[in-house]
């Protein structure tokens, strides 16, 4: 069952009071979500998105500045940044599609460290970051391309809408983007808002 009393509702920008307050007394939930984040994802997103993901570079900042103390082989450097600094974009990037602006700053605090043990440092980068993102099979070091890694992930998402519509992210997708097709008929609406276009990939080109 539901604790009503450790559940809030969150209402968008556009809810007037009358609304929130019929739907404060059927549902019996007073407390009302006022928080930036939740489950560590931004609860508002408008057309204009600069900053909203900036905790996200920060905290792989975050990450490299705690490793920079650390005399590491580039064996070393490599095991941290693929399984720390590569996995914290992983659940955002799997709802948002993250701006080119954050993937650069994400590339930038991950190739530094590699090259130069430290976020600060401006030694030469030796080889093009195309190339580190390719396999050790293709001569590469298996780093991931950043917003491809994101544009896979939503695909993930939008795969999981077409093979489960009876889910309730489905319906609830379906009912205000595509009522009338389906997702891959989808297109972008010109009131939309940028949190419904790019959660679980809705976004179209």
């Amino acid at each position: 069952m539901v604790n009503k009393q450790k559940s809030a509702v969150f209402f968008s920008a556009n809810c007037d009071d009358a609304a929130k307050a019929e739907v404060h007394q059927s549902l019996q939930i007073p407390t009302e979500a006022l928080g930036e984040r939740y489950l560590g994802l931004p609860t508002t997103i408008g057309k204009v998105m600069d900053g909203v993901f900036d905790y996200v570079p920060d905290r792989i900042r975050n990450f490299v500045n705690g490793w920079g103390e650390r005399s590491l082989s580039c064996a070393g450097r490599e095991v941290l940044l693929k399984s720390n600094a590569q996995a914290v974009p992983t659940y955002p990037m799997s709802c948002f599609k993250l701006p080119a602006n954050v993937c650069k700053k994400m590339r930038k605090y991950i190739t530094n460290y590699w090259w130069g043990s430290s976020i600060d440092s401006h030694k030469i980068h030796w080889q093009r970051w195309s190339k580190l993102t390719r396999t050790k099979a293709d001569g590469g070091m298996g780093f991931e391309d950043l917003p491809l890694f994101n544009q896979a992930l939503l695909g993930k998402q939008g795969w999981q809408l077409m093979m489960r519509p009876d889910s309730l992210c489905a319906r609830v997708l379906k009912g205000k983007y595509y009522p009338h097709g389906d997702f891959l008929s989808a297109t972008r609406k010109k009131r939309s808002s940028e949190h419904g276009e790019l959660f679980c990939g809705v976004e179209k080109r």
